[in-house]
């Protein structure tokens, strides 16, 4: 009851001091919030995106990666498989099929086209030394071939672009393309440094598709978008130039496919696992894979994202009938400008945004500067350390004082010397 009414006689003697206290309160507390989101966005800053447009001496050329229509030869699918096959997918493909006399490597090998099969002539600047091909196994696609350039282009025209003519071996729709109701090719334009990959994937976005028929002419004009991605706290990023996230989600599929089968198919590279040597396995490794192809979802895989990547967007500048008597297609990819579109990601908060938030802070609700800092700062270190710094004076002063006597004993012992020198020599003047 006394500590209450000593409070309220406090209270009403000044209770402008109250105010004061209550407002100090206030503005200590909103200063404490201030700063746990300065530190906050210190330690995670947030990321602000900005987009110009640069214009380049040479321009990156996209790679291609060219896949038939349909994919397989029917008739060796047939003949090696011992039933109806226009496509492995089938369950017919693997009812009959001769295992341990001749090997997935080898059906896969001899049923789809190799490189004479489908170019009749490619290049980069009309001279197919500019351009390196390498040639990819799918199960779905079958064999797919891919340019990539050797060196960046200097001039943007038709002329300087890819210039491809493939030759088909059918002009019309059988029963192998009944799903895509179509004989040609399928046309992939993406980073060079990215594998192709059939699957559907979260990288998949990035990578452009165009279908040509047979006996078609097309001029695919491209432009480009690149994009600089910052490495935060929660999303890790590869600055690794040969990094492809897309290989890496591919392989993390395979591995599981095979882990959970125990056997493996011949498109599935890299996979240490031996191949599937029976109908049962083969049927349910296809099975499980188109599940795995069809699935709109992404694969739970730890790939991640490159830190710069390409985007080619591709408009259909001419495409009219290629009149030739062989089955035939002619493709045109080129730029028309060396304009590029920079997507650049970049941390929006920094040591000097910090520091302006945090002064501003302090300033605007604690009334502190940097000298108010220091006088604090002072306070406290004379509050805290006060007696050890009291004890350490009063061991210097101690100290002075000892040397002080000693300095004037010894001025007295030469005071004395000097004096009977003197006289000795009053005394004994020839000295």
């Amino acid at each position: 009851m006394g500590y209450w009414s000593e409070t309220r006689a406090w209270l009403f003697r000044d209770p402008a001091k109250l105010i004061r206290y209550l407002v100090l309160f206030t503005c200590c507390i909103v200063v404490i919030v201030q700063l746990y989101e300065c530190f906050a966005k210190l330690y995670n800053p947030p990321i602000s995106t900005h987009s110009y447009y640069n214009l380049n001496e040479t321009i990156e050329m996209p790679a291609v990666t060219i896949c038939r229509e349909p994919p397989y030869k029917e008739d060796v699918l047939t003949r090696l498989s011992g039933g109806a096959c226009p496509h492995p997918k089938y369950a017919t493909c693997w009812m009959k099929y001769p295992f341990g006399e001749i090997s997935l490597d080898e059906f896969f090998e001899n049923s789809t086209h190799d490189l004479g099969d489908t170019f009749v002539f490619y290049g980069l600047n009309e001279d197919r030394n500019n351009v390196v091909m390498n040639s990819s196994l799918h199960f779905y696609m079958g064999r797919c071939f891919t340019l990539r350039p050797k060196e960046s282009a200097k001039r943007v025209s038709k002329d300087v672009g890819y210039s491809i003519m493939l030759e088909h071996s059918m002009l019309t729709t059988s029963t192998s393309d009944v799903d895509t109701g179509g004989v040609g090719w399928h046309v992939f334009i993406h980073d060079k440094k990215e594998n192709f990959t059939e699957i559907n994937m979260k990288g998949s976005g990035r990578v452009e598709y165009v279908f040509v028929s047979v006996n078609e002419e097309i001029e695919i004009k491209l432009q480009t978008q690149y994009f600089s991605n910052v490495q935060t706290r929660e999303e890790a990023c590869s600055e690794d130039e040969d990094y492809s996230d897309l290989k890496c989600g591919e392989q993390c599929i395979w591995q599981d496919l095979a882990d959970n089968m125990q056997c493996s198919g011949p498109w599935m590279h890299e996979i240490a696992s031996e191949p599937c040597n029976d109908s049962i396995s083969m049927r349910k490794l296809i099975s499980d894979y188109k599940d795995v192809y069809e699935n709109e979802d992404d694969f739970d895989c730890d790939c991640i994202q490159p830190c710069q990547s390409r985007i080619y967007t591709t408009f259909i500048q001419n495409r009219k009938a290629f009149n030739q008597p062989e089955p035939r297609t002619q493709i045109y990819i080129y730029y028309t400008t060396k304009l590029i579109s920079m997507i650049e990601e970049r941390p929006s908060y920094d040591t000097t945004q910090f520091i302006a938030d945090v002064g501003g802070s302090l300033g605007f609700l604690l009334g502190l500067s940097v000298l108010g800092l220091i006088g604090i700062l002072e306070h406290m270190t004379l509050f805290f350390c006060g007696g050890f710094i009291k004890k350490m004076q009063q061991k210097e002063q101690a100290k002075l004082a000892a040397n002080s006597e000693d300095g004037q004993s010894q001025a007295s012992d030469e005071t004395i010397d000097i004096a009977i020198a003197y006289k000795k020599k009053e005394k004994h003047p020839k000295y």
